[in-house]
């Protein structure tokens, strides 16, 4: 199995353009000693044929690179000192400034025993976070293969995916490249035709843009995060989670900024799968609306615009549209994604912060007997994007998390800013 061209992109900018995915579970503290943890751990991820899987390169790149097994090892686990939950932290804020190499392992799992503070309980917790590189996943198929991990019962076994020998790479490159050619210009004309029904008056527009503000700057390599744990029954008072998390943040986010009005929201849209890519997902731009004082008024406008956006990302002609990379033979892709100039400032954005949820299920997990208590994640930062949130829900408990760079916000501003983002949740 090859990586899709996106996918592949996603991996060729990764060195300018840090995006691996952190997903964090706190777990009450195990039963069982770290080892035995561990140990278990890699006996059930030998199980996983996802999880027994990293990228090999065809020869002299010249077609995209193959998923190809390997064995589970311990270069895919690190353990790390515990200690209070700020310190802690502070730790995860360093780990997702990191990166893995899907050539080596697509996949990375950290665990931080003796956390003191956690919220979700009153005892130490053990907080394990999978690092998972985004050419590899996206939000919810990481979380199944978390799942995966962290169930109670053991998943099926399941194969990894094989990679063919070097010279019969080769001969598929050379093989497939005419009807590459034919498939881009194909895939140009039914781009064309779906851009025309797209701007058709049966299709919801997109979202206008937003003028750039303070946090849509460069963050620079530094990281630093924060998490507030909350009852999903508290959100949902103002509808979804999801609109429940938006509601909340433009308030606190315009309050912060001391801005009236214009601030929006980038939310990625899960979207049925067409092919072989691994992340099935769109982004749209919502206008956070701070501007209606009203809390429930707010999130209904946000909630109607909102399933707008979706009803657009869902239109057929958008997943043509979206399709024009198929074709494109791997050394053309590469050579325009390694001259990509990531230091262009646009005129606008899609949202002045990004705001991703993902519901991760029942809180049924356990790791060394310690039930879960919370889950959290946090979204990646981008040359124009210094400040993103996360929405993650596990049973009766949602994180929103907040990611920024000390470079854009100190530590001062950064809590300044949490402190209004805690008072329009509870206010909600």
């Amino acid at each position: 199995m090859q990586l899709h061209p996106t996918d592949a992109r996603r991996d060729w900018l990764g060195d300018r353009l840090p995006s691996d995915l952190f997903l964090v579970y706190c777990f009450d503290a195990p039963s069982a000693l770290l080892e035995r943890v561990l140990a278990d751990l890699a006996a059930r991820a030998a199980r996983i044929g996802d999880l027994r899987t990293r990228a090999v390169d065809v020869p002299g790149l010249l077609d995209y690179p193959y998923w190809t097994n390997r064995e589970i090892g311990d270069d895919q686990f690190r353990t790390h000192p515990g200690g209070d939950w700020a310190a802690v932290t502070a730790l995860l804020g360093t780990l997702v400034e990191g990166r893995v190499d899907i050539r080596v392992s697509p996949w990375r799992l950290h665990l931080i025993p003796d956390v003191t503070g956690a919220p979700g309980g009153d005892g130490a917790a053990l907080l394990a976070v999978l690092q998972i590189s985004h050419a590899f996943a996206d939000g919810v198929s990481a979380s199944a293969l978390a799942r995966a991990l962290f169930e109670k019962d053991a998943p099926p076994r399941t194969e990894p995916p094989r990679a063919p020998a070097p010279p019969a790479m080769l001969v598929r490159a050379a093989a497939k490249l005419p009807g590459q050619i034919v498939g881009v210009v194909a895939d140009g004309v039914r781009a064309s035709r779906a851009e025309q029904e797209l701007a058709g008056p049966g299709v919801p527009p997109p979202a206008p843009g937003c003028p750039l503000v303070a946090v849509n700057t460069a963050p620079g390599p530094r990281r630093t995060v924060r998490t507030l744990v909350c009852d999903a029954a508290d959100l949902r008072r103002a509808g979804t989670v999801t609109v429940a998390a938006l509601a909340a943040i433009g308030p606190a986010l315009a309050a912060f900024l001391e801005i009236e009005e214009g601030l929006g929201a980038e939310v990625p849209v899960a979207v049925p799968t067409g092919g072989a890519e691994r992340n099935a997902y769109r982004s749209v731009g919502v206008a956070l609306r701070p501007d209606i004082r009203d809390s429930g008024q707010r999130a209904a406008a946000i909630a109607a615009e909102l399933e707008l956006r979706r009803r657009r990302v869902a239109h057929p002609a958008m997943a043509v549209r979206s399709r024009t990379e198929d074709h494109v033979p791997a050394p053309l892709l590469r050579f325009g994604t390694d001259r990509t100039d990531l230091s262009v400032v646009p005129p606008t954005v899609t949202g002045n912060t990004v705001v991703s949820s993902v519901n991760r299920g029942s809180a049924d997990l356990v790791l060394g007997g310690g039930a879960v208590r919370f889950t959290t994640g946090y979204p990646s930062l981008s040359p124009v994007m210094a400040l993103t949130h996360g929405v993650h829900g596990i049973g009766d408990a949602v994180a929103v998390s907040v990611t920024t760079s000390p470079d854009v916000l100190d530590g001062a501003a950064l809590d300044r800013y949490v402190d209004l983002l805690r008072k329009s949740l509870a206010g909600l």
